[in-house]
């Protein structure tokens, strides 16, 4: 659930940053979520390939998410000065707080399918 965390932290940034600053912020959502996706990578090996293959869509809507947010972010810096900025910027956060549910949602399943191949590792008390 990083993600979401640098999601939060994004919405809670973006009204207190210079738009030049947009970058920074967005670009440690991307990290976060080039991780996410590479420990995924790294259970997709062992689970049935029925959920593979819907683990690794919900991958593609990832990366697909991931480049809308960049292109709002862009759209927000170009419309800083204008009477668009605060547009600009709900739309950025809309597409980060979409990044972040379908996050949890590649999350649910990768978790589904290991309860189903009984590799889910039991929670410590």
């Amino acid at each position: 659930m990083e993600l979401v965390k640098v999601v939060v932290q994004l919405k809670n940034d973006v009204n207190a940053l210079p738009a030049s600053e947009y970058v920074s912020v967005v670009k440690s959502v991307g990290l976060t979520l080039r991780s996410l996706i590479h420990s995924v990578d790294d259970v997709l090996p062992t689970l049935h390939s029925s959920k593979r293959t819907e683990i690794e869509g919900t991958q593609k809507l990832l990366n697909k998410d991931m480049a809308e947010l960049i292109n709002k972010m862009k759209l927000a810096q170009q419309n800083a000065v204008t009477s668009l900025k605060e547009e600009c910027k709900r739309q950025m956060l809309t597409a980060a707080h979409t990044l972040a549910m379908d996050s949890k949602n590649l999350l649910d399943a990768v978790d589904q399918a290991r309860v189903r191949a009984n590799m889910a590792k039991p929670v410590s008390s």
